[in-house]
């Protein structure tokens, strides 16, 4: 750890004198009022693609430094309000008018997409920006990784994946422009952290909801990541990234009307390992390499066709055993990817809206030594996305919103101990719903939201209807809201191989919330009740849908931009309370992957001489269940608690060049997710513990981004 805390100062230094070379500064500065003439106070200012920014005053003047240079866009954004957009010379920027007009829609849309917060609805908590969670210490760039700061979140330094309100990673779903992902995480040996299979800058905002989710989403009990690419990129430009652990390069060739993006990666973590060793024993080291492409085309009258595809594959070879068996085994795996995702969007007169989507998902797996040395697992798993729906305004007092889609989904497993097959097996089915949403304005201060999905699942040839419903009642700066809603999903794929008959798992959900914003602060509360039913069980290897729990609990967060100038601050705590009787639990217990307190704290440091931004991250959480086999009960103790602190530093060496360095859990804290116990008694008549961990306590990345054609910094290999 020591090595990785020099590396890291004497970069910061090296990058702090070279920094100061480029220190030649413009002074942005002027005046944002509405559209009577009235100065707006905390208006959000900032130059377009950078980091450069303030908050106007309380007579609506604004100044910053900015270093850029040439032709610049300044932007204006306020909860409730079009934003304000204004092209010049950086050097041409010192006496600015900026005017904001009132959206003239309905409240519930200003929450998406002027406010980033939505109360109504969905309990979204913050839309990241792509550069957000770039220079966010502990994120490492990763979508995930950064959402997992956001209240509701508990800490999985061992997995990677989200887990929300007492939920697992499965009841978190991934969505690109509302077309459903099917295996958004990447694969990675046992007990070392996932990351998304996609990089933030392919998309113009990260939208999270940890619950109470509009009906336009299916099959997630706990919580949607809608994720939103850019509908178009005007600039053609051609960039690489250099990091500890790879390469890539990508770029975008642009039309008038139309732009086609791509993007290549590729991992190895050899050479990472030679200088900072892991737990494992590595015969070939984890490689992956991945490309993506997405074609935009601007259509006449509003419409616009989006494509993207991405494929991506993984390997790697390693030495390994399991706990209290000393017998080495070779483990090789490889993994291929597929995503293919398709939209049209179009706007019609007389208030109407259409979409029409379909996406392809393909994931195969391959393992040779997954539970002895000469075995061999293999698991393929697919899906066809289809979703169409249309949307009618009639007035703003009321918008209809109505669609269809289907999900067709074939999986199949099969595990060969030569020279038999010992299991196997291999499902076809579909989930097919209709939805149906009514957005309704009662009065200036209060909207409503009544909506309902009808489902049919083939396996089972079940209906059901899952009605959701909220209410937004808003006091000048302050809202309320109250949402309730019926959410199901189909089991995993392992119990349905094996009993295709199952109930689809369901979860009503009640939240009660509180938010508030004014003079750049952010306040949110809320106070939320799950109840699971017909959750999958397997006892003595029967499988059935007895299973059932609940999840409570309350989460806070607190975001300020004001209080230090050039200072940002991120404060999120949740209290969960959770329990539940599934998998092959004998009786009602907190899960084994849930925490009780989760609390963040994350820093972000605006140095303008340098033009550069530093990251501090502090992450805590109460300590995990486990089954202690030697004491009576069942789940009867808890881990040690998680922290882990981490650092992260961003310069704009200039508009062309990005170097970021981070490094996470830099006191190298050896936090403990969970136990495993010897199959038999020793000589002293216990069960043997041995510490579940993760593969490496702390990690140090460094990257270089640069753009060799364009001027837009923080966009560099990507779209």
């Amino acid at each position: 750890m020591k090595t990785h805390c020099r590396l890291l100062f004497f970069l910061s230094v090296f990058l702090l004198q070279t920094a100061i070379s480029y220190a030649q500064t413009y002074t942005v500065a002027g005046i944002v009022v509405d559209d009577k003439g009235a100065p707006m106070m905390s208006v959000n200012i900032y130059i377009r693609e950078t980091l450069e920014g303030t908050s106007s005053r309380e007579d609506g003047s604004f100044d910053f430094k900015t270093t850029a240079k040439g032709e610049i866009t300044l932007c204006a954004q306020m909860l409730g309000y079009t934003p304000a957009y204004m092209k010049g010379e950086a050097s041409g920027m010192g006496r600015v008018h900026l005017v904001l007009h009132p959206q003239n829609v309905a409240l519930q849309e200003v929450f998406v997409t002027a406010g980033n917060y939505r109360l109504q609805g969905s309990s979204k908590w913050k839309e990241m920006s792509p550069v957000s969670i770039a220079t966010t210490a502990g994120a490492v760039g990763d979508i995930y990784n950064g959402i997992a700061l956001l209240p509701g979140v508990q800490a999985a330094g061992e997995s990677g994946k989200l887990m929300v309100r007492g939920g697992d990673s499965r009841e978190a779903q991934t969505f690109i422009d509302e077309m459903h992902v099917l295996s958004p995480y990447t694969y990675t040996p046992e007990n070392s952290a996932a990351r998304g299979r996609y990089s933030p800058f392919l998309f113009e905002g990260i939208n999270f909801s940890s619950g109470g989710f509009s009906s336009d989403y299916s099959q997630s009990l706990s919580s949607v990541l809608p994720l939103t690419t850019k509908d178009e990129s005007p600039v053609t430009k051609i960039g690489v990234s250099l990091l500890s652990v790879g390469m890539g390069g990508g770029g975008t060739k642009a039309w008038a009307n139309s732009s086609l993006s791509f993007n290549g990666d590729y991992q190895n973590i050899g050479p990472y390992n030679k200088l900072f060793p892991d737990s494992y024993d590595w015969i070939n080291p984890y490689q992956r390499i991945s490309g993506e492409s997405q074609f935009r085309k601007t259509l006449a009258n509003k419409g616009i066709w989006k494509t993207y595809l991405a494929y991506d594959r993984t390997s790697f070879a390693q030495h390994t055993s399991e706990a209290f068996n000393p017998i080495n085994r070779r483990m090789d795996f490889e993994e291929d990817n597929l995503y293919l995702n398709s939209t049209f969007r179009k706007t019609l007169g007389k208030g109407y809206k259409f979409f029409s989507g379909v996406a392809i998902s393909s994931n195969k797996k391959r393992m040779d030594g997954a539970r002895l040395a000469s075995d061999a697992l293999k698991e393929t798993e697919s899906e066809i996305h289809l979703k169409i729906k249309a949307e009618k305004r009639y007035s703003n007092l009321y918008k209809l919103t109505a669609g269809a889609e289907s999900m067709l989904r074939r999986d199949s497993l099969s595990y060969m101990y030569p020279p038999a097959i010992l299991t196997g097996g291999e499902i076809s089915h579909s989930i097919n719903s209709l939805f149906l949403i009514n957005d309704f304005n009662l009065s200036t201060s209060l909207q409503g939201n009544v909506s309902a999905r009808v489902e049919q699942t083939s396996l089972n040839d079940h209906w059901q209807i899952l009605p959701r419903a909220s209410l937004t009642y808003k006091m000048k700066d302050f809202y309320l809201s109250a949402i309730a809603g019926l959410y199901q999903q189909l089991p995993e794929n392992s119990f349905l191989l094996r009993n295709q008959h199952l109930s689809a798992e369901r979860c009503w959900q009640y939240i009660l919330g509180a938010y508030h914003e004014a003079n750049g602060k952010t306040f949110r509360l809320e106070v939320y009740n799950k109840k699971y039913h017909n959750l999958a069980t397997n006892l003595n290897s029967i499988y059935t849908s007895d299973g059932y729990g609940y999840a409570r609990g309350i989460d806070l967060f607190l975001n300020d931009r004001e209080v230090v100038k050039n200072l940002e601050y991120m404060l999120a705590y949740s209290y969960n309370d959770s329990k539940r009787k599934y998998g092959d639990y004998p009786a009602e217990a907190m899960p084994q992957y849930a925490t009780r307190h989760n609390l963040s704290l994350a820093l972000k440091y605006w140095v303008q001489p340098i033009r550069s931004t530093i990251g501090i991250t502090d992450r805590y959480a109460s300590g995990r269940p486990y089954h202690n086999p030697n004491e009576e009960g069942f789940m009867q103790h808890t881990t040690s608690p998680y922290n882990s602190l981490d650092l992260s530093i961003s310069f704009l060496l200039n508009k062309k060049v990005i170097i970021h360095a981070s490094a996470s859990n830099i006191l190298g804290r050896n936090n403990v997710y969970n136990y495993t116990y010897s199959s038999s008694r020793g000589e002293d008549g216990a069960f043997a513990s041995s510490p579940v961990n993760a593969s490496r306590n702390s990690f140090f990345m460094i990257g270089i981004f640069i753009t060799l054609s364009g001027n837009t910094a923080y966009d560099v290999s990507n779209f």
